[in-house]
């Protein structure tokens, strides 16, 4: 009877013996297989390579050309067939069907790229508006100066929206991974449509609270299309792909969105922005109802009701590995800094240089257009830990001197900066997502949406007080710090950095090194 042994691995030129015990005596065959520690390398991979070598043999080859025996040959296709489906399970996670050697072809990263930016051009009219709207409400010209209760209501109805997706977001996204992303994906892009056309049709306070009250319960889009990205993406891919997701999706999104919605904002009012925006999500759910293909090809079988709510979501990312649990800290800061820029960019426009939509619009185009170019470039020519630290600092340096800033010129220079910093957001993304298990990727991912929108729920209103305060008429410091909520953010920007230094600086885990040449010891010990 034969008996396969162990498996050793050679560098650089790999040669790989495999011994077989017979009652006759032991045989020695020998297989050549590329080098492993070359190229970025992947449990599937190996898998493969192993399968293919395995395969030549089975078929009646071996070192110098001697055929083997029909019991060698039984031997090794029995080896070789026991590997296979050790790789068909692994490549099911992938996304990519059932079978490693001519399996099917996973759908493509840009369907996901193709609804978050339809969600985000519907984001971007809104955003550029929904100030301005607060304003029309409670001063009864959009076009006047803010006053610090149009800045307050503006932002506690952002944190209603945000709080609400916090507690919700979880559970939507957990809900992806038994049901499939489709049915979630049309049920976020369908929310935001009435959002949008309750806040374009209604002139009360309540109203608005009303039209936040249904964000907050449908708001899943971005965690979920993160989701379908690593649902089709290689591990050591998901770091870029993440990259160019967010910025095709949010930066190509903005770079249309803002001057556009800018424009018909100031010359028509804020309103039709926001009908343009509900009309741009129906056809985003169209589309994801009966063209997009299921990228969920690994279910979960139960759904867990206790791990799908909010603190279950953030117990998988603060409560699990010291990695995963570093990236999430620096992630919780870094979004919670970046709030200071989302929350309150148009009143401090409106406020410091006199700018309506109109002027804002480009200069968010510019945020727009680094975040689809930056990401990419940075991330694969730095790497991920690099790309998360000089990102964290860039972000604390534009942000500190967007605050100072005394003229236009050096606040459009300072802004720029900040969007060259928004690379550490994907990198520390890509960390968390390839640090999650395939068939619970849409439940961390929607805790990391969770985390942002709880970020979101703390930063609308503390950053609303915060410039509601220095540019009051008794304004703390006299008047004279108005972009205070803009330092203060820098400040908890260097505090992420910190923690990135002490976390990840030294790590040799493969979600930090990609990009680096690293092998993880486990991939060679599949014999």
């Amino acid at each position: 009877m034969l008996h396969a042994s162990s498996v050793s691995a050679k560098s650089p030129k790999t040669r790989e013996s495999l011994s077989l015990r017979c009652a006759g005596g032991r045989i020695s065959v020998f297989l050549f297989l590329q080098p492993y520690h070359r190229r970025p390398t992947t449990r599937a991979a190996v898998i493969t390579d192993r399968v293919r070598s395995r395969t030549r043999a089975r078929e009646g080859y071996r070192y110098r050309g001697h055929p083997l025996s029909s019991s060698e040959t039984l031997a090794l296709s029995d080896y070789a067939s026991s590997i296979q489906d050790d790789s068909v399970k692994f490549a099911s996670t992938r996304g990519g069907g059932g079978s490693v050697i001519g399996s099917d072809k996973p759908p493509s990263i840009y369907w996901a790229i193709l609804h978050n930016w339809l969600y985000f051009l519907s984001l971007g009219f809104n955003a550029i508006n929904i100030q301005f709207l607060a304003r029309e409400i409670v001063d009864g010209d959009f076009k006047a100066n803010p006053s610090a209760k149009s800045i307050s209501l503006s932002g506690k109805v952002e944190s209603v929206d945000k709080l609400l997706t916090f507690l919700g977001v979880g559970f939507l996204c957990a809900l992806s991974d038994k049901f499939g992303r489709k049915p979630l994906m049309a049920w976020s892009a369908l929310g935001f449509m009435v959002t949008n056309l309750i806040q374009a049709n209604k002139s009360s306070i309540w109203m608005l609270y009303l039209a936040d009250f249904v964000d907050g319960c449908s708001s899943c889009m971005a965690p979920l299309c993160q989701a379908f990205i690593a649902d089709v993406s290689e591990p050591h891919k998901v770091a870029g792909n993440l990259g160019v997701f967010s910025g095709l999706s949010v930066g190509g999104a903005f770079i249309f969105a803002f001057p556009i919605g800018g424009l018909l904002g100031s010359k028509f009012g804020p309103r039709l922005p926001l009908r343009i925006a509900a009309g741009i999500q129906l056809l985003n759910a169209l589309i994801i109802l009966f063209i997009t293909p299921e990228s969920n090809k690994l279910r979960t079988e139960k759904l867990d009701l206790r791990e799908a709510n909010p603190i279950g979501g953030l117990k998988k990312l603060f409560a699990n590995a010291p990695i995963l649990r570093t990236a999430a800290l620096a992630f919780f800061c870094v979004s919670l800094a970046r709030c200071s820029l989302d929350a309150q960019f148009t009143n401090y426009a409106n406020i410091r240089f006199g700018w309506t939509q109109a002027q804002s619009g480009p200069v968010m185009v510019l945020v727009g257009l680094m975040l689809a170019v930056a990401p990419k470039l940075f991330i694969s020519y730095f790497g991920v830990r690099s790309a998360i630290l000089t990102g964290i600092l860039c972000f604390a340096l534009g942000l500190a001197g967007a605050g100072l800033a005394p003229t236009p010129g050096s606040f459009i220079f300072a802004i720029f900066i900040v969007s060259i910093g928004c690379i550490c957001l994907p990198a520390l993304q890509s960390v968390i997502a390839n640090s999650a298990k395939p068939s619970e990727r849409g439940a961390v991912l929607g805790a990391i949406g969770s985390l942002t929108e709880l970020t979101a729920a703390i930063g609308s209103t503390v950053y609303a007080g915060i410039l509601a305060k220095a540019t009051a008429q008794d304004a703390i410091f006299g008047g004279r710090i108005p972009g205070l909520h803009f330092l203060s953010a820098s400040l908890l920007l260097m505090v992420a950095w910190v923690i990135s230094m002490k976390g990840l600086v030294g790590q040799n885990h493969p979600g930090v090194s990609i990009g680096d040449e690293y092998i993880d010891d486990e991939l060679f010990a599949l014999g």
